[in-house]
Order: structure tokens, then sequence, then C-alpha cells
């Protein structure tokens, strides 16, 4: 993976829409989709719910603290 696309994948797990992306990385709205959908495929998925959930298993980005605990994660807030 490229250091652009670890970029891209950040600001994606972040919430960002692609057009965010790309204005906070300089770049065009197709460049960032590009990106994305090459993470899709290097992941092997299809939609980015998948791809951010693929990226935690494998170490590609932090999982939030409460996605580790089952326990905490299972609690009524």
């Amino acid at each position: 993976m490229s250091l652009r696309e670890r970029e891209v994948l950040a600001l994606l797990a972040e919430g960002l829409s692609d057009k965010q992306v790309a204005r906070r990385l300089g770049i065009s709205d197709q460049t960032a989709r590009k990106h994305r959908s090459h993470l899709l495929q290097k992941a092997g998925v299809s939609n980015l719910c998948a791809l951010l959930y693929e990226a935690g298993m494998a170490g590609w980005i932090a999982l939030p603290t409460a996605c580790l605990d089952p326990v905490r994660s299972a609690r009524p807030r």
C-alpha cells in the first residue's frame, strides 16, 4: 500500500467523504475516489464499511479501544 493510500485510508476511517479527503490532501475528487477504489481491491471488499473492518483487522489502521473489548462494547450506553 502506498503512502498516499495510507493517508486516504486514515481520513476515510475518520469519517471523511471522498470530497473532504481530496480537499484535505490537495488532490482532485477523482484521484481520491481512485485511491479508495485501489484500497477496496487490495482488501478484496466491495464497500467502505468492509474496507475499514478489514483494514482494522489487518492492522492498517488502529481500531478504537471499545472495538477490542467485547464486554465494554456490549454494554448499553
